[in-house]
């Protein structure tokens, strides 16, 4: 019998509906119908019937059951479905491998509605600061950054699954409440190792995304940022891009490379190669491996 409660309260999804027993212990479903109050404390948790409440506590902040609303007053409030994925999918990698792939393909489908309809609704308008940038600006980014920085395994890819490219490939420099970082499902790195991230990224043909709160290394078929700019039609205006291709035709040797590296289709190989820049997204991976240098990075 389904728990009609746990499923209102933690707003899970009918396509999840008979995964509850693997994404969640008998235990937390319990909590979870059980508290009614809106935000509780670790004394309002003792007063239910737990084993151990201070480890539950523990494991339901980092496996995302919980998550916090004040530090100072030490009160929480229970988390969503949404969170939970997003953390279950890149923690518990080989139980969320294990799900039949229909399955997979409906979870990700809900979690990109769920991402997509979240989204500002004003097409001209960008709706988040992620901004595509070639290698060296990305570098540039890490070598300016200050703070902490940390490595996840990359959400899109680990949930999607189907391009077969690294994951874990993230790069954060969130470590606030809530963050992949405070749960402590992140790994602390240095800037020498970030480097080495995205340039190994780049090698492969990912490309790279940055907001204010680090770098994620992009494929387009399974990426949220990409597939969101598909439905919205935004290519050069979100994700942000100040760069767009320019092709020397007289250095080209048609060898073909550009047309294996782009993710958009920008390369064509008629007998020489045809340019169509205005599916171009800036992200310059096509550069490097353009033998006659006929390829360059310009201002839109």
């Amino acid at each position: 019998m389904k728990n009609l409660t746990f499923i209102h309260k933690f707003q899970v999804p009918e396509v999840a509906y008979h995964l509850i027993d693997r994404m969640f212990t008998l235990e937390e479903t319990e909590f979870v119908s059980k508290m009614d109050q809106e935000t509780f404390t670790e004394s309002d948790i003792e007063k239910l019937d737990l084993s151990d409440v201070k480890q539950f506590m523990r494991d339901s902040y980092r496996r995302g059951i919980i998550s916090i609303v004040d530090v100072k007053e030490g009160s929480y409030k229970i988390s969503n479905f949404y969170g939970r994925l997003d953390i279950f999918s890149i923690s518990e990698t080989d139980t969320y491998k294990s799900f039949p792939q229909q399955d997979r393909e409906a979870l990700d489908e809900w979690y990109f509605e769920t991402y997509y309809n979240g989204l500002g609704q004003n097409l001209d308008l960008p709706p988040t600061e992620d901004e595509i940038l070639p290698l060296d600006e990305v570098l540039s980014f890490i070598d300016q950054q200050d703070r902490p920085v940390y490595l996840n395994y990359c959400d899109c890819r680990s949930l999607r699954g189907e391009c077969g490219l690294p994951t874990k490939t993230c790069i954060t420099y969130r470590d606030g409440i809530n963050s992949f970082a405070h749960r402590g499902l992140s790994e602390k790195i240095d800037k020498e190792k970030a480097r080495e991230i995205v340039e190994k990224a780049d090698k492969i043909g990912l490309m790279h995304t940055v907001n204010p709160n680090g770098i994620c290394n992009c494929c387009d078929d399974c990426c949220y940022l990409f597939r969101g700019q598909k439905r919205r039609n935004s290519q050069g205006i979100w994700p942000i891009t100040s760069h767009i291709i320019d092709f020397d035709v007289a250095k080209c040797i048609a060898c073909g490379k550009c047309v294996k590296k782009c993710h958009f289709d920008v390369f064509k190989k008629e007998g020489n190669i045809l340019v169509d820049a205005t599916k171009c997204v800036g992200c310059g991976i096509c550069v490097p491996g353009c033998p006659t240098k006929a390829l360059q990075l310009k201002g839109r």
